[in-house]
């Protein structure tokens, strides 16, 4: 505290004065100065973050990009490998065509399609690949066509079929069809027919393929606006297929297709009359189809094929007779032997169907008998541009019965399509010889044909209700045009039919014939081949003698009808 106090003693008041003034003028500057070092580090700062800011935005941009760059990688990735999965089922596909081109030559020609080449490109670059230390290059484009065959097989899921109808009238009210079987439908059938296809993959993998395959078919009337579905008004729908199908299961026949289910083997159908050499309706079946056996191939079939047959039974302690109904089990057995080449472009083919009833021990008083079916078919492809089938038929029974029909004529072995059981058959036979195809009697003038020449003893006639007849027939539709271009064709089809029936020394005739005029709009020259189809038809029908069917054009016994049909296959 002394010391304190000195020297606090020993200050003069003019040095305080001093100090205090220069305090006073140095403050302010030094205050000022501390302000634009401050200001000066904010900008500073203030340029380091916009810096900051724009390389994080370049570094965002850079991320971007290669996220882009990555995505990009990934699909083309992605669409290599479908390009290497196309052509390894492309490879797949053709080995199978090779093995099969025998049976493609024999099988009745399908759907046509237009040529599609325009190209799509699934990869910017030729996709190659390294197999023995080659580079293999694959094509790096499809057609469209070929792009959708593929996203179709991807899918497993396809959905076809076929339905005709049109529009029609006549001079005389409601046109009527007339032995469509015999003179020919064109111009002469007035429904519409259908069939839905539906089909679904549900396993493919090491050559084993299983699908699933359903098929409706049926008619929709098309004289009413109504189409609700009953038999009265002819609109008539059933599951005609309900089987699975696979290939590659049977042992030794990597090809060779196996079906359980409602199916049967394939029908072959005489399109201008509308019936059928071959087919087997049935119930429940097995088959398998395609074993390459020898020079040909060899199909198989086990059916079921129940009837309904109507008994009269006494009523116990009367005179009374009561009708009752029983269902018979029948089964069928079906071999085709069929793709035996012969000379060039032709081939050879032998059928056979054996029907057995297997009646139960309550059953010993129902009258059915067995029956069988036997077909040699001889095809020329590449006759005149076209083809031609001949088949030589012959049948026992209820078989031999529908060869005796003047219009429908399958070779089946129920007498309806309710299963009826009908007549009495004591092995009556009947005989068929059957011509259909096309050729080009020159470039522009093409001619379609259908003949069938029949006869049979001891047959049941379903049109007369007759047991023990004799009969033979004869049916014909003969069809030239004049093709203008792909999609216009001009002609006139001829049908002709005479049938003779005698039964207790009594002959039945029945004959007529049709000349239809017509005018096509058409994808493709083929007659029996190509669809669709759209005809502007003017058709005279006569019966000439009707003993058998009793039929008449509502009071007359000719016809003049015209109309539009149309008929397609997809």
């Amino acid at each position: 505290m002394k010391y304190l106090s000195k020297s606090g003693y020993k200050v003069k008041p003019k040095r305080i004065v001093l100090i205090t003034l220069l305090s006073l003028f140095y403050l302010p500057n030094a205050m000022a100065a501390s302000q634009d070092e401050l200001e000066a580090r904010i900008n500073s700062l203030e340029q380091r973050l916009i810096s900051l800011t724009k390389e994080s935005i370049d570094l965002k941009k850079q991320i971007i990009e290669s996220n882009k760059q990555i995505a990009q990688l990934n699909q083309n990735l992605q669409k290599q490998q479908l390009v290497i999965n196309n052509q390894q089922k492309e490879i797949k596909i053709h080995t199978a065509a090779i093995k099969q081109q025998k049976s493609v030559d024999l099988q009745p020609v399908g759907i046509t399609h237009p040529n599609n080449d325009r190209q799509i490109v699934l990869v910017n670059h030729n996709p190659v690949d390294v197999i023995d230390n080659e580079t293999v290059e694959y094509k790096k484009s499809f057609t469209l066509t070929e792009f959708k065959d593929y996203i179709k097989e991807e899918i497993g899921f396809s959905f076809n079929g076929y339905f005709r109808g049109g529009w029609s009238t006549s001079t005389n009210g409601k046109p009527k069809n007339y032995a469509e079987g015999a003179l020919g439908r064109f111009g002469n059938e007035y429904g519409g027919w259908y069939d839905l296809v539906f089909k679904q993959k549900v396993y493919d993998q090491d050559g084993h393929r299983v699908d699933a395959i359903v098929m409706i078919d049926g008619n929709v009337a098309t004289d009413k606006a109504a189409g609700l579905f009953n038999t009265q008004d002819d609109n008539i729908m059933q599951f005609s297929d309900i089987y699975l199908a696979t290939k590659g299961f049977v042992p030794h026949f990597p090809e060779a297709t196996l079906w359980v289910g409602k199916h049967s083997l394939p029908y072959n159908e005489i399109q201008m009359l509308d019936w059928k050499t071959q087919k087997s309706p049935a119930g429940g079946g097995v088959g398998v189809e395609n074993l390459e056996i020898g020079v040909g191939k060899l199909d198989l079939a086990l059916l079921r094929a129940d009837v309904n047959v109507k008994v009269n039974k006494k009523i116990a302690g009367t005179d009374a007779i009561k009708v009752k109904h029983e269902d018979v089990d029948v089964n069928e057995i079906e071999v085709r032997y069929r793709d035996i080449p012969l000379w060039k472009d032709a081939f050879f083919a032998v059928n056979a169907r054996y029907s057995a009833p297997n009646k139960s021990k309550l059953q010993d008083d129902v009258t059915i008998k067995n029956a069988w079916v036997g077909s040699v078919v001889l095809r020329q492809n590449n006759f005149l541009g076209g083809f031609n089938q001949l088949t030589l038929q012959t049948a026992t029974n209820s078989v031999a019965s529908h060869l005796a029909n003047i219009n429908t004529n399958n070779p089946e072995f129920a007498a309806n399509a309710n299963n009826d059981y009908i007549g009495k058959h004591t092995g009556g036979k009947a005989y068929r010889l059957v011509s259909e195809g096309e050729a080009y009697l020159s470039d522009n003038v093409i001619m379609a044909h259908a003949l069938a020449l029949t006869t049979g003893k001891d047959v049941y006639s379903y049109d007369l209700n007759l047991p023990h007849t004799n009969f033979t027939s004869f049916k014909s539709a003969v069809r030239p045009a004049y093709i203008w271009d792909q999609y216009n064709q001009s002609g006139v089809e001829f049908g002709y039919f005479n049938q003779k029936n005698k039964v207790n020394g009594k002959t039945y005739k029945e004959e007529g014939y049709k000349t239809t005029l017509y005018h096509s709009f058409k994808v493709g020259e083929s007659i029996l081949s190509s669809r669709p189809d759209i005809r502007f038809y003017l058709s005279y029908i006569e019966s000439l003698n009707n003993d058998i069917s009793k039929f008449e054009f509502n009071g007359k016994k000719r016809q003049i009808s015209f109309g539009v049909q149309t008929e397609v296959w997809f």
